[in-house]
């Protein structure tokens, strides 16, 4: 007996058609961000950074948000492409708008540094409180950086707590001046003399002075205790310890911190 079998058939059109239009419509935003990523890697035959900007633009375009950060970063830092810090901006602002806070950061940054744009720190203010607000210690950093700049010391000694906490070392020294000067904050000089050398023990040579002159003012027996606290704390706000990959990089301890390089900016989300 004859059967139809128009609703297999049908099916069967259906995701052939599916299948078709997949194939036809291209790589994703994804993939070619993978691409891109991979063309930029590698050495000899296997690099290419023509394609790798190609491949990285195309995703941009389509509304990636990782692909957005490392344009923007190649922008800022004239890697691969020429350098044109207002690009830079561009790219930023766009992840930015997306609530990527990698992208808040380095917008609200570079405003903040004059570099792209016309120095505005409302407009930097703005951004990089998004960024803190996922808890990102170079904005926490940077706004009390601002707050500095302001004469609000209380608000800029807040907000380096917050980054020394999460082992920024140019957190940790504003955070032992502001003690030892009791800017913002009680004078502390025993707690100013523990940050100031987790600071240094971090690598950050510019706190070996205020260390010395904190020594002279404690004395050997406060000394000895505040270098035990120090080796303590730093059990849990190293900078190894609570960056979860994000870090290791040239100028990531500057006064201005450098951004993040491509193959580290999935560990900054």
């Amino acid at each position: 007996m004859f059967r139809f079998r128009t609703p297999s058939l049908f099916i069967f059109a259906f995701v052939a058609i599916a299948s078709f239009a997949q194939t036809t419509a291209g790589p994703s935003p994804e993939q070619l961000y993978e691409r891109g990523m991979n063309a930029m890697t590698g050495s000899g035959q296997t690099r290419n950074d023509l394609n790798a900007t190609e491949y990285l633009r195309r995703s941009a375009e389509l509304g990636y948000v990782p692909a957005q950060v490392v344009l923007g970063y190649l922008y800022e830092t004239g890697t691969v492409l020429t350098r044109e810090p207002g690009q830079a901006a561009d790219w930023y602002r766009k992840a930015a708008e997306q609530d990527d806070v990698l992208g808040e950061e380095l917008l609200g940054r570079i405003i903040f540094s004059g570099e792209a744009t016309t120095r505005d720190l409302n407009e930097a203010e703005k951004w990089l409180q998004k960024a803190a607000s996922h808890d990102d210690p170079f904005s926490e950093y940077l706004l009390g950086m601002l707050r500095l700049e302001r004469s609000d010391y209380g608000q800029a000694a807040k907000w380096f707590q917050q980054a020394a906490d999460q082992g920024l070392p140019q957190a940790q020294e504003q955070l032992g001046a502001l003690l030892t000067q009791g800017k913002g904050v009680s004078i502390d000089k025993f707690e100013a003399y523990i940050w100031l050398l987790i600071s240094f023990d971090a690598g950050n040579a510019a706190a070996a002075n205020d260390l010395q002159a904190l020594e002279a003012d404690l004395g050997s027996n406060q000394v000895e205790k505040a270098k035990s606290a120090a080796r303590e704390r730093e059990r849990s706000v190293s900078r190894e310890v609570v960056a979860r990959g994000c870090t290791g990089w040239a100028g990531e301890f500057d006064a201005l911190p450098a951004p993040p390089p491509t193959d580290l900016q999935r560990f900054c989300r």
